[in-house]
C-alpha cells in the first residue's frame, strides 16, 4: 500500500475493558508489520501509544492515581499517523470505554471525512461485573466486591461517580458506549463482537475480531504461546492482592506499583501458586445481572448494529457450587500468601544472580577496552 494517499477507513476499538482487548491488541502488536503489508495498519510504535492516546482522548490524563505527561498531544500524532496510510487503519484501547458522549465524537471529529467504523467487544455482565472488580483491585483498589457492588449502584441506590474517580462498572455499560460512540454514524458501521463463552477456544474470539476488521486470512496469525489473555485470579489470591495493596499504603509510586505489584506479583507470582477457582457473582446478583443483559440484547437488536458471534452469548450461564468473591477461607489466604512470597523470594534469587552475571561480564569488557586502549600497559603488568 503507498503512503500518504488517506485511509479507507478507521476502526476504532473502544473496548470493553475486560473483554479480551490486551489478548487482541497482543496479536496486533506482534503481526503489525504483515498486517500492515496485507493493508491493515495498527500504528503502534510503542506498547503505550495506543493507550496514552486513549487518556488524550478522554480529556483525562491521570490513569490509577497517577498523572501520565505522556498523554499530553497523543491522540492528535496518533490521528496523524492514521491518516498518511492508504488502507485500513485499527486503532483503540479500553479505556476509550470511558470516554463521555461529547469526549468521543470530538475524538471521531479529529479524523476529518474518514470512514469511520466502531468497535466494541462485549461479554456477559456477570463475567464482566468480577473481572472489572478484580481488575480494580489489581490496580490498588482495596474495596472488597460487595463495596464495589455498592460504589456501582448494581445492589440498589445510586452509583458513586465523580471526576476524581468514575463509578465501578462505568466502562462496562454496553449501551451508554455505544451510544457515546456510535451516535451519528450509520448502524452498519457500529460493530459489536460478543467473546465466546467460558472454555472457548480465545482464537475465535480473534476470527470474529478479524473478520469485522476485514484483516485477510486471519488464520495466519493465530497467537502462540507468547500472546496470551489475562489470567482470572481465584478468591483467595484477590484477597491477598487487596491486602498487600493496603499494606503497601501508597509507598509505591504509581509506575513501580504498575510493574511490581500489579504485573509481577498480580499478573504472574499469584497465578502461579493459585489453588482456588475464580469467583462467580452471588446469588442475590444474578437477577440484576441477567436484567442488564436483556437491555443490551433488546438495544442492539432494536438498533441493527452489526453482530460478530451471537447476542445470547451475553446472557449469563450460571455455574453452581461457584464461589462468591468474598467467600474465601483464612487458610486459604494465608497458604496463598505464604506461596506467593516463597515465589517472589525465588524471583529475588534471579534477579541477584542475573545481576551479578551483568556485574562479571562487564566487568570482563571493561578490562578488554582497557587493554586495546592501552596494550603497553597491559604488557608491563603481565611482566
Amino acid at each position: 500500500m503507498a503512503a500518504g494517499a488517506g485511509p479507507q477507513c478507521i476502526f476504532v476499538h473502544v473496548g470493553l475493558p475486560k473483554t479480551g482487548t490486551t489478548f487482541l491488541q497482543g496479536l496486533l502488536r506482534k503481526h503489525r508489520a504483515a498486517l500492515r503489508d496485507s493493508g491493515v495498519w495498527y500504528p503502534d510504535d510503542g506498547h503505550r501509544d495506543h493507550f496514552f492516546a486513549a487518556l488524550d482522548a478522554r480529556g483525562d490524563h491521570v490513569f490509577a492515581g497517577g498523572v501520565r505527561p505522556a498523554a499530553q498531544g497523543a491522540w492528535p500524532r496518533l490521528v496523524r499517523l492514521a491518516m498518511d496510510f492508504d488502507g485500513t487503519v485499527l486503532i483503540g484501547h479500553e479505556i476509550l470505554a470511558t470516554a463521555t458522549a461529547d469526549r468521543a465524537q470530538d475524538a471521531l471529529a479529529a479524523f476529518d471525512d474518514a470512514e469511520i467504523h466502531i468497535v466494541v467487544t462485549a461479554r456477559d455482565p456477570a463475567r464482566q461485573v468480577v473481572a472489572d472488580w478484580q481488575e480494580s483491585v489489581k490496580h490498588g483498589r482495596q474495596h472488597r466486591f460487595s463495596q464495589y457492588l455498592r460504589h456501582a449502584g448494581l445492589l440498589g441506590g445510586e452509583r458513586t461517580d465523580d471526576a476524581k474517580r468514575p463509578a465501578p462498572f462505568r466502562a462496562q455499560r454496553l449501551t451508554e458506549v455505544l451510544n457515546n460512540w456510535g451516535s451519528g454514524l450509520p448502524t452498519g458501521r457500529v460493530h459489536i463482537v460478543t467473546v465466546p463463552p467460558a472454555g472457548a477456544t480465545p482464537h475465535l474470539l480473534w476470527q470474529r475480531f478479524a473478520s469485522v476488521v476485514g484483516i485477510p486470512e486471519p488464520s495466519r496469525y493465530l497467537p502462540g504461546h507468547d500472546v496470551r489473555p489475562n489470567t482470572s485470579l481465584g478468591v483467595a489470591d484477590i484477597e491477598v492482592m487487596r491486602r498487600v495493596s493496603a499494606y503497601l499504603d501508597g509507598r509505591l509510586v504509581t509506575t513501580e506499583f504498575g510493574a511490581v505489584a500489579k504485573d509481577l506479583y498480580a499478573q504472574q507470582i499469584l497465578p502461579r501458586v493459585s489453588t482456588t477457582r475464580p469467583p462467580a457473582p452471588p446469588e442475590v446478583l444474578r437477577p440484576r445481572l441477567e436484567a442488564i443483559a436483556e437491555e443490551w440484547i433488546s438495544e442492539i437488536d432494536e438498533r441493527g448494529y452489526d453482530v460478530s458471534g451471537s447476542l445470547a452469548e451475553l446472557r449469563p450461564r450460571w455455574t453452581e457450587g461457584s464461589r462468591a468473591p468474598d467467600d474465601w477461607e483464612p487458610n486459604e489466604v494465608i497458604d496463598t500468601a505464604t506461596a506467593a512470597t516463597a515465589e517472589l523470594l525465588l524471583e529475588v534469587a534471579q534477579l541477584r544472580r542475573d545481576a551479578s552475571a551483568r556485574r562479571r561480564t562487564e566487568g570482563t569488557a571493561r578490562r578488554l577496552l582497557d587493554a586495546a586502549r592501552h596494550p603497553s600497559a597491559m604488557i608491563r603488568r603481565r611482566r
